[in-house]
């Protein structure tokens, strides 16, 4: 909300398009490169694929510097993924998503690596290593991908082992905030059948905020054996293991809203409460909230209900450990294609992270899980089959804490599985040569358990606040701890002058006069079954052989899951129902490439995530199914060859993202909400709530209009090939925190990436010097508003501008 811009937005399209204006006289142009993709489960040109798509390849995302999930924004302008600090990452396409991040709710996107689906998209820090590709479908893909692809899906394809060669290549790179990596890869055959391909990098920087949040320090490696068993037989078997260390995320303190009544709305401000913009030393951009000024800022900050300053914040920290094995056999049976995909992964999570404001919340996890996905490919007649079954098995177990000041929350997940079974089919009847109808049903079974325990110390003023009384400034604060007994033993006994307080009952006298502590348990032991079917409709014409129109129909469903609150301890699932109506072309013989789709989405049983009352009245997070959109718009990509070595693409997306309906209730503490939306008084469970709604609102993380364009330029310096490439990124106005406050209204933004490399004629080695955001925009992803600490915003910002250099030896 307060970057000050360098530039107008005019300005930086325009220094876009004068570069592009460089380019020279036209001359014979390129042919565009034909693209593979297995989106449907099948080899094809992505332009004979009736889906909407958007692909990267590897030398794509290698210069956009995608090393992570959290950068694939830069793939397709639909697609937003950030990370903010909890056990996963968190992602929005057109709007559909939800701003959680913890081990018991599922994603919207359902991530894929070898076609192995990643329950939880932490987990993924080896498979951005050797890439060929990542394909990122826009829209359910409830028939191939299942439950948890409600948005779409991310499919990851790393380079596979090639038999009867000897090659590889070796990168390192520097640049500022210290980042440095390295990388390779090595493919060397194994007689005449077999070949193995062995992966390492490691990547590394001191974090690009001023208190060194988001340093990294990733180390990942894969090694693949593939071979042929017979002429109708081929195997293919990975290991990867890959460790996450540093920081973490970390957002900058923008400040608090504070309760004026009699406030106008207007500005930051809203109906009843003034935003109060914190120094310019603790919310500039990229500053963190752990420097001396961040943290002297939080100390001052009045945490409620105990009426005591905020404590200091532990440092986060990171130590994450991953290992999984991929086996996958292809048996040609004559008659069809079998392949059978088996895996196994498991996950040591270990995590510190203080946004959006706690003193401590700590994740300490053990995730394992189990997949096994059969597909048999066949053909009848004029009709063409994909028939599967899938298995899959999750098991979480570990320990939470959440320490928000005054209320500090120990969870134990005794258990914590999801059982999933399905069949799947899918049949495309080829009318005639050029035109096809296609059809696919899959029945999912989930079954879900979940045995697990809050147990949240609360600390109680019972003095009121300045200016009515004096509150309970000065007392002992509440520390952080992964058990009870953890918690007491580092309480110091002065503060509990009879005891510690007894689990479920009263209060006890703590710290100052008035000052009273107690322990509230929550366990929840509940079971989830969903039986589920999804299914796709669609017409595929080919009006030429370079031309092709398609209409489609497609549900999706995100499974349901838990909460730890009490009379909220399970929610629903959601669902996707998507209409599009697509087009994919060539044109000036192979020289351009358009596609458009247009799409209408109904959004239904919306989950979404909130801090409420639970029924017995006390604060607590939870999901629940409240939200209803109603999701269109138009996306449109070109690719046009201008002359040999020019080339210019782009994807561009209008999108209406509309909430029909978006109502809950939150805790009424006798003054109003901090909401942007409309509010009234009433009663939950016989405690007094506001009764919000956000209905009309625009959906969240969903801008009007968002683009990504660029250009490519080679020419000959001597013997040197040199390719120049300049990036631009646009994303308008979207809202970016659930309580649709202005603070959280991030700004439209345009951001340029560019890069310079020189290769050898043989194209053995070459050096690229590259800026990424060289405008040094601040584009903001996330802005929650934390009620419990004097209603504080912070807000966590893409990268500043990074440059710096990459050497490559290929071999």
């Amino acid at each position: 909300m307060f970057n000050q811009t360098h530039f107008s937005l005019t300005g930086r399209f325009l220094l876009l398009v004068g570069t592009l204006t460089l380019l020279p006289s036209m001359a014979p142009a390129q042919v565009l490169e034909e693209i593979i993709v297995t989106a449907q489960r099948k080899a094809e040109n992505v332009q004979d694929a009736a889906v909407p798509i958007n692909v990267a390849t590897a030398e794509d995302l290698n210069r956009a510097g995608v090393t992570g999930t959290g950068a694939l924004n830069k793939v397709a302008p639909a697609l937003y993924t950030t990370e903010i600090g909890g056990a996963n990452a968190v992602s929005f396409v057109r709007g559909a998503g939800n701003f959680t991040a913890n081990s018991y709710t599922d994603p919207v996107i359902a991530f894929n690596v070898y076609g192995v689906y990643i329950a939880k998209a932490t987990n993924t820090t080896a498979s951005f290593l050797d890439l060929e590709r990542i394909e990122v479908l826009k829209g359910p893909q409830g028939t191939l991908y299942g439950r948890n692809a409600t948005a779409g899906a991310v499919n990851v394809i790393p380079a596979k082992p090639v038999l009867g060669e000897t090659e590889g290549y070796v990168r390192a790179g520097y640049g500022n905030y210290e980042a440095w990596n390295l990388s390779g890869a090595f493919n060397m055959p194994l007689g005449e059948d077999f070949a193995v391909r062995l992966a390492a990098s490691t990547i590394n920087n001191d974090g690009y905020n001023d208190d060194g949040t988001f340093a990294k320090e990733d180390i990942a490696f894969r090694g693949q054996i593939f071979g042929n068993l017979s002429e109708a037989i081929d195997v293919r078997l990975s290991v990867d293991h890959a460790t996450a260390k540093g920081a973490g995320p970390g957002g900058s303190f923008a400040g608090n809203y504070v309760f004026v009544p009699g406030t106008a709305a207007g500005g930051l401000n809203i109906s009843n409460y003034m935003f109060f913009p914190s120094p310019p030393d603790v919310g500039a951009p990229h500053t963190g909230s752990h420097s001396a000024a961040g943290q002297a800022f939080m100390t001052s900050r009045v945490v409620t209900p105990a009426f005591d300053f905020a404590s200091p914040q532990a440092y986060p920290d990171l130590d994450n450990a991953f290992f999984g094995i991929t086996g996958e056999i292809n048996v040609d049976l004559g008659f069809g294609d079998l392949v059978i995909i088996a895996a196994y992964r498991e996950s040591e999570i270990d995590k510190l992270f203080t946004n959006p404001g706690f003193q401590a919340a700590t994740t300490r996890e053990d995730h394992e899980q189990f997949s096994i996905e059969g597909r048999l490919s066949t053909t009848t007649g004029p009709v063409d089959w994909i028939l599967g079954a899938y298995y899959f098995d999750e098991s979480i177990t570990g320990n939470a804490s959440f320490n928000s000041h005054t209320v500090q929350s120990v969870q134990t997940y005794r258990t914590n599985e999801t059982e999933s079974t399905a069949l799947f089919a899918r049949a495309t009847f080829n009318v005639q040569e050029n035109f096809r109808l296609v059809g696919g049903i899959r029945w999912t079974d989930d079954k879900k358990r979940f045995d697990a325990i809050a147990e949240t110390f609360i600390k109680i003023c019972t003095r009121p606040p300045p200016p009515f009384g004096p509150g309970c400034f000065g007392g002992p604060d509440i520390p952080a701890g992964l058990s009870v007994a953890d918690v007491i033993a580092q309480l110091p006994p002065a503060a509990l002058p009879f005891g510690p307080p007894a689990l479920g009952r009263g209060p006890v006298p703590f710290g100052a006069a008035g000052g009273l502590l107690l322990i509230l348990p929550t366990p929840v032991d509940q079971s989830l079954a969903d039986d589920e079917i999804t299914f796709r409709v669609a017409i595929e014409y080919d009006v030429t052989d370079s031309n092709l129109l398609y209409a489609s129909f497609e549900s999706g469903y995100r499974s349901g899951g838990f909460s730890l609150a009490f009379g909220h301890e399970t929610f629903e699932p959601e669902f996707l129902d998507a209409y599009t109506l697509g087009s994919k072309n060539l044109f000036m013989d192979g020289r351009l490439q358009l596609n458009a789709e247009l799409f209408y989405w109904e959004y239904e049983d919306q989950q979404a995530s909130y801090f409420g009352l639970d029924l017995r009245g006390n604060p607590s997070f939870f999901t629940q199914n409240i939200g209803v959109s109603t999701i269109w718009g138009l996306d449109v990509d070109f690719v046009f060859a201008v002359t040999d070595r020019a080339l210019l693409k782009g994807t561009l997306q209008y999108l209406d993202n509309e909430m029909d309906s978006f109502r809950f209730a939150a805790q009424n503490v006798g003054i109003p909400p901090v909401s942007g939306c409309s509010f009234a008084p009433g009663m939950q469970s016989g405690a007094p709530v506001w009764l919000i709604d956000c209905s009309g609102f625009e959906g969240r993380n969903s801008p009007e209009f968002s683009a990504n364009v660029g250009m490519e330029h080679s020419f000959d310096v001597g013997r040197f090939n040199v390719l120049v490439t300049v990036d631009g990124r646009y994303r308008g106005k979207r809202w970016i925190g659930f309580d649709y406050l202005p603070v959280q209204r991030a700004d439209s933004s345009f951001s340029v990436d560019a890069s310079l490399t020189m290769s050898a004629p043989d194209d053995n080695w070459y050096v690229t010097g590259f800026v990424r955001n060289f405008t040094d925009e601040d584009v903001d992803v996330f802005t929650p508003v934390f009620p419990a600490i004097s209603n504080l915003a912070s807000t966590i910002y893409e990268p500043p501008r990074t440059y710096g250099v990459e050497l490559g030896f290929n071999f």
